[in-house]
């Protein structure tokens, strides 16, 4: 009985040891999952370090995963946000109203700080970048209850900074989220667009190479070239459909070709462009809505190609591509429980695909091989992606162009091979006669070929210009700014072939007034790259006081660029009361009116332009403005006017007629100097842009 107790008594003792052991379990288990968030609570405040060996790889120094600084528009009290995005399903404390101010502390070592450093952005909406409250970018415009949207798609942007602690400040509208309860900013964020920003920091050590490859990447030459060549192929067996409707296959193949075509011009506007959140997401609803297209047209194509009737299992895939579009409209690819339908699409038309070709391979259909050549050629180039996402393989030099070539044409070129086999096949049981038709016909099918692209090549440069013209425009400043004792006023009427002037102006916090009218050699898209670069250079070196010194590093930059003989004329004038700097390279002599004498002082500063391969010496030329005085900046645009003789206006045009017109408001002058110009041209094109810029001293008696 003793022994019975005791043993009972052990047994309790070893239970209550084993629950506390297990309890005691629990509580490390908690402290240990709890301890990272903790520390991570402890350090979210910490400011971002940005060292050396974060850029190794050419790696970014992301911020999405820090906690920013946040304040719902301009005057909300500061709280935090996650990754400078903000959704629906976890708001900020002080809210969202279309606008608001991020910061974020960071600090840089002296290695880091060394290296030529640039921020990435993309975004939709507008935004104002700042850095130790300078201005370093701004994408778009954020006006007053409005916004102009640019998406900078990872445009690099260049800063200098020293080593120590420094503030990242984002002023960011994106009005087109303004009510995040609302169906339309749950659409959006559903196909990941939503208010904020994504902002990181790279070292671009060929800058020049960078901004190349975004300037090529702008033209989509390459996405261009491969819907060229489908759209070509597309048009070729429509126009077979449509003078032999026996061959149904021609129209199917055609369908899915243009429809391929199609969806590579918008997939890649999704990702090239700098469109706002709404043409984003309805390129991707049209690009879900042609792959739908695409591959029940490429199915449609197999069945008559192979003589197959359009049976159930047919119609079953096209029932669930239709399906799969609807979701894909209104999900935008986040289907959720709703996944396993474009899953379950995707696996049956390619197991039912390849049972079609494998049966014609069986039965020995003619060409048949073709079509499953092409497929494995696809099939090969998937895989060698596969494989070099995976980093187990990679591809370098023309054999990454070759594999892309394969994706995109693998399919299509063996189709059109197929069907260009069938017909010649058919075309040779043809008698002499139809002989003669087949061959009238070919020819008029490669001259309306022609035609087509010739069309296709002269719509590809009217839209070049129009983009270029307005991006031309973009780059001007929507209004003049507000100096006391000071009247301004600008003009610029760009030519038929878009060149490149433009004017801007900063008012820096000291009142020192910075005004920059340029002029960019050559012409269209490229001519506007350079202008975007001007533009960001004005804005990063405005507040410094030493213009040549600016034209020195503005210079270098350009020249880095290597645009092809591209260059940037450039006149810059810093006025602060009574006192005007000048520095000119490549531009029309500034004129200083001198309301006094009644004269008008030409300032020659001859230099070259930015970007220029010779050797350049900047220099300034400082003059005290009397009230009555005006100084006028112009582009070559007005005196290299030509008439209809051939005869041009002249460089010394404006001279002699200012004087006659200073007395008036800068307004006025411009309009009379534009009129000057109209009565010379007598109806001639302009053959380049016009820009003026006047600024005038004013007192309480004169304009």
């Amino acid at each position: 009985m003793t022994l019975q107790v005791e043993g009972i008594n052990n047994a309790r003792a070893s239970l209550m040891n084993t629950k506390i052991l297990i309890f005691l379990s629990h509580v490390a288990a908690v402290l240990l999952f709890s301890l990272p968030n903790v520390l991570a609570q402890a350090n979210q405040d910490l400011p971002l370090v940005i060292t050396a060996d974060k850029f190794a790889d050419d790696s970014n120094v992301a911020t999405d995963k820090l906690v920013w600084k946040y304040r719902a528009g301009d005057e909300a009290a500061w709280d935090a946000v996650k990754g400078a995005s903000i959704s629906s399903r976890a708001l900020p404390a002080s809210g969202w109203n279309g606008r608001a101010w991020f910061r974020l502390k960071f600090r840089i070592d002296e290695a880091a700080a060394s290296k030529n450093l640039s921020i990435i952005v993309r975004h939709f909406g507008a935004s104002e970048v700042f850095l130790d409250g300078r201005l370093l970018a701004a994408f778009g415009e954020i006006g007053e209850g409005r916004e102009t949207e640019y998406n900078p798609n990872y445009i690099p942007v260049p800063f200098d900074v020293e080593a120590g602690e420094h503030v990242f400040a984002v002023r960011y509208s994106g009005t087109a989220f303004g009510d995040l309860s609302g169906w339309r900013a749950e659409w959006l964020e559903r196909g990941s667009a939503r208010p904020g920003f994504i902002l990181s920091v790279r070292e671009i050590k060929d800058f020049k190479a960078t901004v190349q490859a975004y300037a090529d990447r702008t033209t989509m030459r390459i996405p261009f070239l491969f819907a060229g060549v489908l759209f070509a192929l597309a048009l070729i067996h429509l126009l077979l459909f449509v003078f032999y409707r026996v061959e149904q296959a021609n129209l199917f193949y055609g369908i899915y070709a243009f429809a391929f075509g199609l969806s590579v011009i918008v997939g890649n506007l999704q990702s090239f462009v700098h469109s706002g959140a709404n043409s984003y997401l309805i390129a991707r609803v049209i690009t879900l809505i042609l792959f739908s297209v695409m591959f029940v047209a490429l199915l449609a194509f197999l069945h008559t190609a192979l003589a197959r009737p359009f049976n159930f299992i047919f119609w079953t895939i096209a029932l669930l591509w239709l399906v799969s579009a609807i979701f894909g409209v209104f999900l935008l690819n986040n289907f959720g429980s709703f996944a396993i339908v474009p899953n379950i699409t995707m696996f049956f038309y390619f197991s039912y695909s390849i049972y079609l070709l494998v049966q014609a391979l069986r039965e020995r259909r003619a060409g048949a091989w073709i079509l499953f050549v092409g497929v494995q050629i696809f099939a090969a180039a998937m895989l060698l992606n596969l494989l070099s996402e995976l980093n187990i393989f990679r591809l370098s030099g023309g054999w990454v162009d070759l594999q892309q070539i394969a994706v995109v044409l693998g399919v299509p070129v063996a189709v059109s091979v197929f069907l260009a086999r069938n017909f010649a096949v058919t075309n040779r049981n043809l008698t002499e006669r139809l002989e003669e038709v087949k061959e009238l016909s070919e020819r008029q099918i490669e001259q309306e070929r022609h035609a087509s692209e010739l069309r296709i090549e002269n719509e590809r440069h009217a839209k070049e210009l129009e983009e270029a013209r307005q991006l031309q425009l973009s780059m001007l400043p929507k209004k003049l700014p507000q100096i006391s004792n000071l009247k301004i006023a600008a003009y610029m009427k760009p030519a038929s072939e878009v060149g490149g002037d433009y004017y801007d102006f900063h008012t820096g916090a000291d009142g020192t007034l910075t005004v920059a009218v340029g002029d960019a050699t050559g012409h269209g898209l490229k001519a506007g790259t350079v202008v975007t670069a001007a533009k960001a250079l004005f804005k990063n070196y405005a507040d410094e006081a030493d213009i040549p010194d600016v034209f020195k590093k503005s210079s270098r930059v350009i020249k880095e660029m290597n645009l092809r003989g591209l260059f940037m004329a450039m006149t810059i004038v810093k006025i602060k009361e009574n006192r005007a700097v000048i520095c000119a390279a490549g531009m029309p002599s500034p004129l200083v009116f001198r309301r006094a004498s009644g004269r008008v002082e030409e300032i020659n500063l001859r230099a070259m332009p930015w970007g220029s391969p010779f050797a350049a010496e900047y220099k300034q030329s400082e003059v005290t403005l009397d009230a009555g005085d005006a100084i006028l900046l112009m582009s070559d645009g007005f005196p290299e006017m030509f008439n209809g003789a051939g005869e041009i206006l002249g460089f010394d045009k404006a001279a002699l007629i200012l004087p006659d017109i200073a007395a008036q408001s800068p307004q006025e002058i411009i309009n009379h100097l534009v009129q000057t110009g109209e009565r010379w041209a007598n109806g001639r094109p302009q053959d380049d842009d016009v820009t003026f810029v006047v600024l005038k001293v004013g007192n309480a008696k004169s304009n």
